[in-house]
């Protein structure tokens, strides 16, 4: 006897639609009725009805992103959509999962009986026939998408070689444009009704959230997204442009934040590494997009948060001449692995930041991006297990947010930068016998002076030859790519963040004579110096 599950947010109309189809002359069975998407994919899990009938406009989660996620887990559900007549954008979209009909409300019942004979006819002739088509297992779509989704965390995590991308173009993932960007999704649920979560089943956010995504994906860009935890959606962008064409990947975004917002009254928070260029170049962004999330703690959720637009922000900061020199004493002392100094600085920063700041917000901003700062250079050199051990660095963000002494803060500030000193001061211990680790701190010491690849090559008893093979083995970048590198960075801040003149800071970057410095820099950024501090100011104000 085929059953039916009934779907309406109205329980009149509920009770309704089972005397319609109770009085009529077929053997269907009412399988239960359900108030709203989320009541519905619990009882199509456990009841498995031959047919859903179903509203489009309903709270929690609409007919729309109950017949996506339904479909996509039983495919052989079929579904009827109940629908108003202002509602044929959303038809249009039900149809395309594999809706069998929609019904006008107030639906007419022989309308209804009519729908329900054809379904009946087609249900027992598919329970009559037999398989014409065994050659793929029932599960094999799972599979893929299991292996589709372990191979592309692969990805982001930088262990996925020519064979594994061989296997995810055979299964249908395939990422032919030469660049790059990964994005990540989160549910802002502090923004969220508690009674509506907590009734909820927590992973079905995240189903519908992926979803979302990876239509807009599959409709305005090229790409693979998935459930990478319970609380992030991942989405790895394949795209066509250079990597400083960010625009369209911002657009994008956005467009993912508002649809979510109009379709289910959900806020996300979408993190966005930068584009790079080349498979091996996606941990990068991955991390990236990881560290602009992080961020949400100082911007707010309901946003797209640029890691690159993080980064011109931090540049464009002017710190006053009381917070500077503290702030660059408490960074150098951090990278030389020097934790008593560390721990004096920090108290010096953070007395200085709390002498000056406008409010206690402004207070508690900063010193978070102090420590995700050091949580990024924590995680380049592979020390965030040593460095916070257990915790999370958004738990020690929400720790720091929740002091509002000078002390407390001063102490547990220093605390965190004083352990991150001496883990770098362990980890330089360690690292003496390692000629690259010995270069890269020998240059981040020294890029602000003349370099050449002899002299460098000198501090470690290296041919120059040998250690530029080695250190490009090693990095994935030429020693000269690293250091003009550091050298820009450095200029970049300056240039946002002060008045001096473009000669001197040309000089003490280490470029030597400005013609140089302006070439350099602009092949790295796209503009001249001074049209970049025009850019920088004027973004600021």
């Amino acid at each position: 006897m085929p059953n039916i599950l009934i779907v309406d947010d109205e329980a009149i109309f509920r009770r309704g639609l089972r005397k319609i189809i109770e009085s009529s002359s077929g053997s269907w069975q009412i399988a239960g009725e359900a108030k709203d998407g989320y009541e519905a994919l619990e009882m199509v899990e456990s009841l498995r009805p031959d047919v859903l009938l179903t509203d489009i406009r309903m709270p929690r989660m609409d007919g729309l992103q109950l017949i996506q996620i339904a479909k996509e887990r039983y495919p052989k559900l079929l579904v009827i959509v109940l629908s108003g007549f202002d509602e044929f954008t959303y038809l249009q979209q039900s149809l395309r999962h594999g809706v069998r009909d929609y019904l006008m409300k107030p639906v007419e019942r022989e309308e209804l009986f009519k729908t329900l004979g054809k379904l009946e006819g087609e249900l027992a002739k598919s329970r009559q026939a037999p398989e014409l088509y065994t050659g793929e297992p029932a599960d094999a779509r799972v599979i893929r998408q299991h292996v589709s989704e372990h191979l592309v965390a692969g990805l982001l995590k930088g262990y996925v070689n020519e064979t594994d991308l061989a296997l995810l173009a055979r299964i249908g993932v395939t990422f032919q444009e030469p660049c790059f960007a990964c994005m990540i999704i989160k549910l802002d649920k502090d923004q969220l009704d508690k009674e509506r979560y907590e009734k909820a089943d927590p992973s079905l956010f995240q189903l519908y959230i992926q979803q979302i995504v990876q239509e807009l994906l599959d409709q305005r860009a090229k790409g693979f997204s998935f459930i990478l935890s319970e609380t992030e959606v991942v989405a790895l962008v394949n795209l066509p442009g250079q990597p400083e064409a960010e625009d369209p990947l911002l657009a994008l975004s956005e467009t993912i934040r508002r649809r979510m917002i109009s379709l289910s009254r959900l806020t996300v928070t979408i993190g966005l590494g930068r584009i790079v260029g080349g498979i091996k170049e996606i941990p990068h962004s991955f991390q990236e997009a990881k560290i602009a999330q992080l961020h949400r703690l100082i911007v707010g959720g309901d946003r797209v948060i640029s890691y690159s637009r993080i980064k011109d922000a931090e540049e464009e900061m002017a710190w006053s001449s009381l917070l500077e020199l503290p702030l660059e004493l408490l960074e150098t002392s951090i990278q030389e692995g020097k934790p008593e100094q560390t721990r004096q600085y920090a108290a010096s920063f953070v007395t200085a930041l709390c002498s000056q700041a406008r409010n206690p917000e402004v207070i508690h901003q900063q010193i978070c991006k102090l420590l995700i700062h050091g949580y990024e250079e924590a995680e380049k050199l592979e020390l965030t297990p040593s460095w916070l051990g257990d915790r999370t660095i958004q738990a020690v963000l929400l720790e720091i947010c929740s002091l509002t002494s000078r002390m407390e803060l001063i102490d547990c500030c220093s605390a965190y930068l004083e352990k991150l000193a001496e883990c770098i001061a362990s980890r330089q211990k360690n690292a003496d016998h390692d000629p690259i680790e010995k270069v890269i701190r020998y240059v981040n010491q020294h890029y602000q002076e003349p370099l050449s690849l002899t002299q460098v090559a000198e501090q470690v008893y290296l041919n120059p030859a040998y250690l530029s093979t080695l250190f490009k083995q090693r990095t994935g970048s030429s020693l000269v790519e690293y250091w003009t590198e550091l050298r820009v960075t450095e200029a970049k801040r300056r240039l946002a963040s002060s008045n001096e003149k473009v000669t001197n800071i040309a000089e003490s970057t280490g470029f030597g004579n400005i013609r140089h410095f302006n070439r350099v820099f602009k092949s790295v950024t796209g503009l001249a110096p001074i049209d970049y501090r025009e850019q920088a100011r004027s973004v600021k104000g």
